[in-house]
Parts: structure tokens; sequence; C-alpha cells
């Protein structure tokens, strides 16, 4: 395994490599892994910057302005809100605060270590990640480091690459989804749906297990109904036979979200599994649904995500 610097569209990137996979990060662009190649099936499983060069965002930057690529962590939101902290208000930005971080980097036993002070709460971020065989391992430290708790959601914004025959991966317990934007198939927000198999607005059979065609100018959320049963999820893609999965701690990340749009988002054809804590998506819904989290004055979460490709 070879860790060395590169350029990668624009930015200063740290580069993992083995005989399977090369895996780039991006420090200081939100700390995103920009491209997880699989070398013997070639095949890159991130969506890709369409722009030649990485914008780099500001705190408070709009996400869809920016390349909306590759792995992001979204926290401590996904949807901008505001809470309370110290008796003043915080905004929470858009997609969280991590996304526009620049990173502090160092190179410590093979891993990458990449470090985060907060700019809004008194928060240390820290994710170390490491490339063994066929896996990319992501550890995370996220410590509050002041007097109160705040509330906070995490969801791995991890945007793959689509392909008309992909067939989504879930836990076992997973037979109902809530829709959790309007959809033209799907209906209004929190409608239920079975999974795999529901019926569409219109009555027609829709597999949620797979994705439209890339022209079809539709997108879509949803999240698991329950708690699932196990930490894992994926997607098979056929035409290269190869497999990506999502392995973590069910008891931290007890919800899945996925995103997908078919051209109906940018033109952009690519989706994303968004292993989750809270649910769903703002601290005042996740609130509303008492599904929500609070990092406790002086104390820390750690959780790992292993990627798996092959």
């Amino acid at each position: 395994m070879r860790i060395y610097r590169e350029y990668f569209k624009g930015q200063n990137a740290i580069v993992l490599e083995n005989d399977f996979l090369r895996v780039v990060i991006l420090p200081k662009v939100g700390g995103k892994i920009a491209s997880i190649y699989e070398k013997n099936k070639d095949f890159e499983l991130l969506f890709q910057n369409k722009e030649t060069t990485y914008k780099v965002p500001k705190l408070y930057d709009s996400f869809e302005k920016f390349d909306a690529a590759g792995f992001d962590d979204a926290f401590p939101t996904i949807d901008q809100c505001e809470v309370k902290y110290e008796d003043k208000t915080i905004v929470y930005p858009d997609h969280g605060e991590i996304w526009t971080a620049s990173f502090e980097e160092s190179i410590e036993d093979n891993r990458v270590i990449l470090t985060y002070l907060s700019e809004i709460l008194p928060y240390k971020y820290v994710k170390a990640i490491e490339l063994k065989e066929h896996e990319i391992e992501v550890s995370y430290h996220i410590e509050n480091l002041g007097h109160e708790q705040f509330p906070y959601i995490w969801a791995a914004h991890y945007l793959v690459n689509c392909h008309k025959d992909m067939q989504l991966i879930m836990p076992s317990n997973v037979e109902q989804v809530v829709n959790v934007q309007n959809s033209t198939k799907l209906g209004e927000v929190e409608s239920i749906h079975n999974y795999p198999i529901t019926k569409t607005l219109s009555g027609e059979e829709y597999d949620l297990s797979k994705v439209l065609e890339e022209n079809a100018k539709h997108t879509e959320k949803f999240y698991t109904k329950l708690k699932v049963n196990e930490g894992l999820c994926g997607i098979y893609y056929p035409h290269k036979d190869v497999t990506y999965k999502l392995k973590y701690n069910k008891e931290v990340l007890p919800y899945i979200g996925f995103w997908v749009t078919e051209g109906g988002f940018r033109g952009d054809y690519n989706c994303a599994l968004e292993p989750c804590n809270g649910y769903y998506d703002s601290i005042l819904i996740a609130k509303k649904h008492k599904k929500l989290e609070y990092l406790q004055s002086k104390s820390k979460v750690e959780f790992a995500i292993k990627i798996e490709l092959k």
C-alpha cells in the first residue's frame, strides 16, 4: 500500500493506493473522498465533479452551487436550520459545516488523519482514513469541547454513479420507507411506501431498489421507516460485476436515507445511500419525530464506516 500526494482537479490531494483500489482525498475541500477507483474492474464508484477544477466552498455557501460529487460528511445537519446554544442563535449551514471545512492533515501509521476545529460551535472533528485490501475504513471522532450539549445529525453524503441495471442492497428488515420530498411518483412528504415494490400515484408498479434511466428528469429521497437490524447497505453493479458495501455500527447510525437524481437535479445521474443517526434531514424535523441526538458537554462520539468495493 502506498500513500502519496498529487494534484487532483486543481486541488492538493492525498492518494492511498494498493493492488485493488486507488482512493483520492481532498483535505482542503471538506476532507472529501473525491475518487474510489477499482483497478482490476476499471470502475470509478464515485460521482465525479463535472468541472475540470474544484471550487473551494466557504462556510454558509449553498451546497447545490458547488460540485455535489464524491463522499462528503453532513454534520451537524443536512438542511440549514437554527438552534439555540448558550442563549445564542446558531445557524447550522446547508448540508452542515464539514463539507466546507479546511482540514489539517497528517499521515500516521499508513492512515490519513484529518482534523478540524469548528467555526460555529466548540467541537473538534477528526476523521482517519485507512486502506486495507478491498476496503477503506473511515474512523470518526467528534468531540464537544464546550460547556453545553448541542443537537446534531450526522449523515454520510456519499454520492456514487448510477447505472440503469444497478440494484440496491438494504438491511433485511427494511420493508417500508418514508418519502421525504414531494414526488410525482411517491406523492406527498411523509407518505409511507412498501419496499422494494410499491405503487406510484398512477397505480404503476415501482421498484425502489432500482433506478430510472438517466434522462428521466426525476429525483427521489426516502428513509427507512424503522431502525435497521444490521449496519449494512450497498449497491450491486451487474455491468461490471462489482459490489459496493457500507458496513458500520447500527447502534450509532440506525437509519438509512436514499437520494437519487435521474437527470432531475442539474442533469446529474447519481445516488447516495446515507446511513445517519437522526431522522430526518434537519434538527427541527428530527426533534419533532423524537429521533434527535445531542452531543453532551465534554463528551465524544466515535464510530467507523467500512467502504468495500470488489
